[in-house]
Order: structure tokens, then C-alpha cells, then sequence
């Protein structure tokens, strides 16, 4: 990887985050010589960065209009659970199958990040990791980029609509879906996964 991909994806991943917490809101322009300033560069890896950011569907890119953050509505909500509701599963089933002892013991360290989080941005944020380490055994690498992508696309809404109520707990469902992977037991593992994705 070049020095211009790292940068490239140090800004791509930056924005990124801040798309998915609010700090920059729906239909924002994400001008190329503000990034530029602001991260030192040339506007070679921010031209990248910016292509990666419409990529993850996290902006939309418009003859004269540029580059800006992407607006979803409800009915975008609707179709990314139903995605996930039918991609999760379908690696869910797989991973429990491939899992081996060493990365249980990773997605359990990820499941205790979300329960001791003590804020909501740290917990989002180990949420979205324990959700792609319980699905990342599965080995289809085409399918876990597309569930990343939707994952990302849920954490927005979670910002946007849920932050403020956030409160810390433990969550059970993360607890069952890890038992149930320790067991081999993947229809109980897609059942708490799909019963756990409905509710949010």
C-alpha cells in the first residue's frame, strides 16, 4: 500500500466515523480543499477518500454538486434491516461452523467492550465490532464487506435516533449468540441474531 492509500484511507475512515455519529449531517458538501487543509494533503488521496465515502454509501456524488454526506430516509431504514436480516444470518450460520476456540475468545472480549462501555459513542462502536467478529468466521470476504456496509448505515441511524436514550447495560442477546456459537448450535445462534436485529 502506498503512502497516498494510507492517507486516503485515514481520511476516508475519519469521515467515515463522523458521517455515521452526525458530526457531519445529511447533505453536507464535503469539499475537497477544506479536507485538503485539514489533513495536509493534496487532493489526490482526498479525491480517493472521497470515492471510498460514496463506495460505503455514506455519500452521493452529483454532476456541480460534489460530493455530500448521504441523506437516508425511513425507507432506507426499512430496506438496510431487511438486508441484514437476511445477509447476517447467512454468515452467522457459516461462522458457527468455521469458529474456533481463539477467535471465541476474542468475540467474547468484544462482547464485555460493549457491556463495560461507558458512553454511548464506545459502545456503538463495540457493538459494530462484535457484530462483524461473530460473522468474520465465515470466510466469505464479498459478503462480510457488504454487511459491513450496512452495519455502518445502522450505526447512523443509531445517532441519529437512539444516543440520547442510550443507557449502559449488559445485553443478553450478544451473551446467547456467543453461547450458542460455543455450542455449535447455529439455528439458536440466527434465531437470538435475528430476533436481536428486529429490535433495532
Amino acid at each position: 500500500m502506498t503512502n497516498l492509500s494510507i492517507i486516503s484511507e485515514v481520511i476516508a475512515d475519519t469521515i467515515a466515523e463522523e458521517i455515521i455519529r452526525g458530526v457531519q449531517p445529511p447533505g453536507v458538501r464535503l469539499a475537497q480543499d477544506a479536507i485538503a487543509s485539514r489533513f495536509q494533503c493534496s487532493h489526490v488521496p482526498v479525491r480517493e477518500a472521497l470515492q471510498r465515502l460514496v463506495q460505503m454509501e455514506l455519500a452521493t456524488s452529483e454532476p456541480r454538486k460534489g460530493v455530500r454526506v448521504v441523506a437516508l430516509a425511513s425507507s432506507d431504514h426499512v430496506e438496510i434491516q431487511e438486508m441484514r436480516l437476511a445477509l447476517e444470518p447467512l454468515a452467522l450460520r457459516r461462522a458457527v461452523i468455521q469458529v474456533q476456540g481463539k477467535t471465541l475468545r476474542e468475540i467474547e472480549d468484544y462482547r464485555l467492550l460493549c457491556d463495560d462501555a461507558k458512553d454511548a459513542i464506545s459502545w456503538e462502536r463495540a457493538n459494530r465490532a462484535f457484530h462483524m467478529a461473530i460473522l468474520r468466521p465465515c470466510g466469505r470476504h464479498r459478503l462480510l464487506k457488504q454487511i459491513e456496509e450496512l452495519q455502518r448505515l445502522s450505526a447512523n441511524r443509531f445517532h441519529t435516533k437512539w444516543q440520547q436514550k442510550w443507557a449502559q447495560s449488559s445485553d443478553r442477546d450478544h451473551a446467547n449468540i456467543v453461547r450458542a456459537m460455543r455450542a455449535g448450535d447455529a439455528d439458536a445462534a440466527c434465531a437470538v441474531l435475528e430476533r436481536h436485529l428486529k429490535r433495532a
